[in-house]
């Protein structure tokens, strides 16, 4: 078969290569061959019309801005069906596209991990012109150039027949040989598959190509477990977190499950259902031969199973329950077999309440170090709190009293008394004195307002403290016992309560009926 075009090296494709010389032709032979490049391609019946696209003229500038296509050009009030019969076969096949997905071998020499590959790549066929053009999907880490696989241009047939490939030679789960690469093809669009049935040629149903060792050892993604514990924590140390439900809490608030339990020695064992927490409690026993230590197992949640992960990843969110610990089975804690041996009366109630399960009762008991009857408490000199100073008889590292929150904060009164010094000392018997007594932590300050030129210091007669009734079995103060009218002895003085301001009045009236 004679070629068409003319024999100018490095311009034509079908020129062959044994040919010794190119002589030059005539112009008619010329114009002869230029007419092969108009002569019009083959018309396909497509599924259906390429919508029209005009873009806004006030988008040009705009990066979104779609590119122009000769349907820009059409008449506004044209007959779309009259312009098909005389438009040419270009434009009718413009923008219908044939996608196809397919894949190649590609042997890997020198390489532990794997012996070939199989490369990936999408055809697109162009009816306009019959041209074709091949990218490849791009992979992390693959190691070789991907993108733009073959750029979009007309391609011969592998069979010598000097041919270019047609719609009719795409078939999937058969190859397709392109510049020496056997391609095979796996998968197709919906609208290739409309194309070739209505040309009366069903392509085959997909397939899923092989893999090889590439992808599955490298590209395979690790998809870690969340761990809600690690984050909760992360969340809450930051000062967020999201605030968990409080109705166990408020529910099961004080409720603890006690345990006795047997590995090496007794221990218990107590589940607090407020937080669903577990701490292990040595026995420990006077002569006992052990180091007292107070705790075998702090308090927190327990994991039914125990591993050590990476750091930073720690699977343990399933932990155990009440319905897991069972009389005469051994609990494993932290790869340590614990045997139960029974529980208290309140235990015993909770499982036959929630599970109906009778729990049978027993087990050592805490031993309990008898009080020491041999510390002589002093009498207190007067100075500063007695129950600060009673610490340091108690304990050689003192704690401070603690005191009741919610009497400071709920009764924030004060009942103030005049008073004077209930004695015959003329110096003294016209003294005179407020008494401030404060409901919040029951303590007295005694203070002596200015007198003129009496000689006598004012302010500050005795600092605000407890002071003890020796009229009343030695009982701190109480409102109770200051009354107008009576006698107290605050601290070895003796006052005469002579009045009360209203306020004082008036609260007494409510709270002493």
């Amino acid at each position: 078969m004679a070629s068409a075009f003319p024999k100018l090296p490095g311009f034509v494709p079908t020129q062959e290569i044994d040919k010794p010389n190119f002589r030059k032709v005539s112009s008619t032979k010329q114009e002869q061959n230029r007419d092969v490049n108009h002569l019009p391609n083959k018309e396909y019946a497509v599924p259906r019309k390429q919508p029209i696209q005009i873009p806004p003229q006030t988008g040009m500038f705009n990066p979104d801005y779609m590119s122009i296509t000769h349907a820009m050009h059409l008449p506004k009030n044209a007959n779309n069906d009259s312009e098909e019969l005389y438009q040419p076969s270009w434009v009718k096949m413009d923008r219908h596209v044939l996608r196809f997905s397919g894949y190649f071998k590609e042997a890997v020499v020198e390489s532990a991990l794997e012996n070939y590959r199989i490369r990936k790549i999408t055809i697109c066929y162009y009816l306009e012109d019959h041209s074709l053009s091949i990218t490849e999907p791009k992979q992390e880490n693959s190691g070789v150039p991907q993108g733009a696989f073959l750029k979009r241009q007309k391609v011969l047939r592998a069979d010598d027949s000097k041919t270019f490939i047609l719609p009719q030679d795409f078939r999937i789960n058969q190859d397709i040989i392109i510049y020496g690469k056997t391609i095979r093809l796996y998968d197709c669009d919906q609208y290739t598959r409309e194309f070739y049935e209505l040309q009366g040629i069903p392509q085959e149903s997909s397939f899923v190509p092989q893999s090889d060792s590439f992808e599955t050892k490298t590209m395979t993604k690790f998809i870690p477990q969340k761990d809600t514990v690690m984050k909760d924590y992360l969340e809450h140390k930051l000062g967020g977190g999201r605030v968990t439900s409080q109705k166990q809490f408020l529910e099961n608030d004080r409720k603890v499950l006690k345990f006795y339990v047997f590995s090496d020695i007794e221990y218990i064992l107590h589940y607090y259902l407020a937080d669903d927490t577990i701490e292990i409690k040595e026995i420990n026993s006077a002569n006992s031969g052990r180091v007292p230590f107070p705790m075998m197992l702090r308090r927190q949640k327990l994991p039914r199973k125990f591993s050590l992960n990476q750091p930073g990843q720690t699977y343990a969110e399933d932990f155990i329950r009440p319905q897991d610990i069972q009389f005469g089975q051994p609990l494993i804690i932290y790869n340590r077999k614990f045997l139960i041996n029974g529980c208290d009366q309140f235990t015993r109630q909770y499982y036959f309440e929630k599970f109906n399960v009778d729990f049978p009762l027993g087990g050592q008991e805490e031993y309990v170090q008898q009080e020491r009857s041999n510390i002589i408490i002093p009498p207190h000199n007067g100075i500063g709190d007695e129950q600060d100073s009673l610490g340091y008889i108690y304990r050689l590292q003192p704690i401070p009293p603690k005191k009741d929150f919610f009497k400071w904060v709920d009764n924030q009164v004060n009942l103030r008394f005049l008073a004077m010094f209930n004695t015959t000392k003329p110096e003294d018997k016209d003294r005179v004195f407020v008494i401030t007594f404060f409901l919040n932590d029951d303590s007295l300050l005694v203070y002596e307002p200015t007198v003129r030129n009496s000689g006598i210091p004012d302010g500050k007669f005795l600092e605000k403290r407890k002071y003890k009734n020796i009229n009343n079995n030695n009982e701190f103060f109480k409102p109770n016992d200051l009354i107008v009218g009576n006698e107290v002895s605050i601290n070895g003085w003796k006052f005469q309560l002579l009045d009360c301001d209203e306020f004082t009045k008036k609260w007494y009236a409510q709270n002493f009926k």
